[in-house]
């Protein structure tokens, strides 16, 4: 599996520490599934508090704010 160690370091933007290399691949695995999903929440509260902070903004305004915002 040193597609998962590879597919770790990308997601971690580097080089992996010398704590999680020591790691065996199953507990590496279970990270990069972790970081993922972790990654994939992030994502959806991100998008669900961008829409929320439009409620403040006038209805007819709305479409205008989400395209310059690039939401």
């Amino acid at each position: 599996m040193a597609s998962s160690r590879r597919t770790l370091a990308e997601r971690l933007g580097g080089e992996l520490p010398a704590s999680i290399e020591a790691l065996d691949e199953e507990h590496k695995h279970t990270l990069d599934e972790a970081l993922r999903a972790a990654r994939r929440r992030q994502a959806r509260q991100l998008a669900a508090a961008a829409e929320q902070s439009l409620s403040h903004v006038p209805f007819p305004l709305r479409r205008a704010v989400r395209k310059a915002a690039g939401l």
